[in-house]
């Protein structure tokens, strides 16, 4: 029976599909093989990379870990710590840690490590296991030696609250556990030396030990040492101290308490020792005159002239119209300076009036107006002498940044008074375990302040750069900057302040001293804006500068700062 011509046709074309499909089939099943081999492999090799990260990440905490275990670890202690940490961050499982490869002088560890795992497409692509390694080498450098100064703000702002204490006791808590740490950690070698400076209007010495310095004007050769005691030699005075000595002589406390007026520009913001060629450059004591007054425990008003004056350290009653012989009545319509400046009242103190405090200002009325700090400590590793200054810390007076910083600087330098520290070396970051490395640790809670004084000629109280207008008719001008002179009130007298302490901080990071800088700016007391710029440009670098908000991040600050001092790093 013939077939019909359309069926056969029909019948060819199903039976070509047909094979076609069965092509398509084999060549589906041939190809998929290679790439389920593609696919496995780029899990199975992803999967090996993110073990690999985390087990490099684990290998390098661990042995920095291991470099910063005394140098007396043994071999044995060092390799089970070895185990511990990685098992820690890896887990037990299959993995292998190496022994320890310890060299010593100095002390290098190198740890191996090896995470064993399963390849998820081992029988596609033939590798049935994952072996991902890791190597960190760290070593513990030899100790470096430093000379750390700690400059600490004892103002009575410090005085307020924190966060359940005062923002002294926070610093005193922070101070206390970074002397702890220096020398305790073995970054640090036995030689390492701290100084504390704690400031307010002005930074004291000792009186007893530098009261015969020779770097101190003993002999009144300086221009400055009479500003305020007009015709001292027609009182048999030849120095300020021999008016301490009067004065003490009426009240115990009235003896010369340490404290030190600012030098003249720009020795106020420079390294250096007084030299003979230059009587101005000698430290000249801080003695506040008793201004015109009864010696009232608040303020003292005086008139002259139908002008009534007001001052708030008036100590000796300056209406002596019932003595006679030594200090003659003052004639009338006397001036507010001449009656200030008038030595004859202190070869016998009348009417003395000693306070514990000026109930408007707070400071004790006397000679040591704005000296109310502790004495400084110069460079020791005698951690009992450091913790006791710290603890005996109290806040009292206004704030002077820049004597605070440059008494820091002193402390640190080989060729200022004190000359302590060791030479300056060529780089602040040295590795050289031989070099000196210097640094500045400074802490204030608020900004640069001379107290003001509109009532009276003076202008302002007395402060380390004594009055804005002496008794004697000079001026401040010569111990500030070109830029900052005249100056008459608050904002200008900070604007001098801030300048000079810029300029301190300029020059003492050109020697390579590596500057820390912290703010105490706690919401109800906050440092402003310019305030921080001047601490944050002080620093070396944008992360030597800290702000700390409360109690907690000002220790915080401490610690970041000790543990960035010391750090260690793994080698290459």
């Amino acid at each position: 029976m013939a077939r019909h011509p359309d069926r056969v046709r029909w019948s060819r074309a199903l039976g070509f599909v047909r094979g076609r499909g069965g092509n398509v089939a084999i060549l589906f099943a041939f190809l998929s093989v290679p790439m389920l081999m593609f696919t496995g492999a780029a899990i199975d090799y992803g999967f090996a990379t993110r073990l690999e990260t985390k087990l490099q990440a684990a290998t390098d905490g661990t042995a920095l870990l291991l470099c910063q275990t005394p140098l007396t670890t043994s071999n044995t202690d060092l390799n089970t710590l070895a185990q511990t940490a990685m098992i820690g961050a890896m887990g037990a499982a299959n993995l292998v840690v190496d022994p320890l490869v310890i060299t010593s002088n100095p002390r290098q560890i190198t740890l191996t490590a090896h995470k064993l795992s399963t390849a998820f497409f081992g029988k596609f692509t033939g590798t049935t296991r994952l072996n991902p390694g890791s190597a960190a080498r760290c070593a513990t450098p030899l100790p470096k030696t430093f000379e750390i100064a700690l400059v600490l703000d004892n103002t009575g702002s410090m005085a307020e609250s924190s966060g359940g204490q005062s923002k002294l006791q926070a610093v005193q808590t922070a101070a206390t556990n970074f002397v702890s740490y220096v020398y305790t950690n073995a970054a640090f070698s036995n030689a390492t030396k701290i100084s504390i400076v704690p400031f307010a209007a002005a930074v004291a010495v000792n009186p007893s030990t530098y009261k015969y310095a020779t770097w101190i004007d003993q002999n009144a050769q300086s221009s400055y040492h009479w500003t305020n005691v007009l015709s001292a030699s027609g009182s048999g005075f030849t120095s300020r101290f021999d008016i301490f000595a009067k004065l003490q002589s009426v009240y115990s406390g009235w003896g010369w308490a340490g404290c030190l007026e600012t030098l003249p520009y720009p020795l106020n913001v420079q390294d250096g020792a007084p030299t003979s060629s230059n009587k101005d450059s000698y430290y000249v004591p801080m003695f506040a005159p008793d201004e015109p007054g009864d010696a009232s425990k608040s303020y003292s008003s005086f008139s002259v002239n139908n002008n009534t004056y007001y001052s708030f350290n008036s100590y000796l009653d300056d209406d002596n119209s019932s003595k006679s012989g030594t200090c003659p009545i003052m004639a009338s319509g006397t001036s507010f300076n001449t009656a200030e400046g008038r030595a004859c009242k202190y070869v016998t103190p009348y009417n003395a009036s000693p306070t514990t405090s000026n109930s408007s200002t707070g400071i004790p009325n006397g000679p040591n107006f704005g000296c109310t700090t502790q004495p400084l400590q110069r460079l020791t590793n005698n951690t009992t002498t450091l913790k006791s200054l710290i603890s005996n810390m109290a806040p009292l007076g206004s704030t002077n940044i820049h004597e605070g910083f440059m008494w820091g600087w002193r402390t640190l330098s080989p060729i200022s008074v004190f000359a302590d520290g060791a030479a300056y070396s060529s780089s602040s970051n040295s590795s050289n375990a031989t070099t000196i490395n210097k640094i500045i640790i400074l802490m204030t809670d608020g900004t640069n302040s001379w107290a003001t004084n509109p009532y009276s000629p003076n202008g302002s109280m007395y402060f380390a750069a004594g009055y804005f207008q002496n008794a004697n008719g000079t001026n401040a001008n010569s111990r500030l900057p070109s830029s900052n002179q005249n100056v008459y009130d608050t904002a200008s007298s900070r604007n001098a302040l801030d300048a000079l302490t810029a300029q301190a901080c300029t020059n003492a990071k050109a020697v390579n001293i590596s500057i820390y800088t912290i703010g105490f700016s706690i919401p109800s007391d906050p440092i402003d804006a310019a305030g921080q710029t001047l601490l944050k440009n002080c620093a070396s670098s944008s992360n030597q500068f800290f702000i700390a908000n409360t109690s907690d991040d000002l220790i915080a600050a401490f610690k970041q700062i000790q543990a960035s001092i010391g750090a260690l790093r793994l080698t290459q």
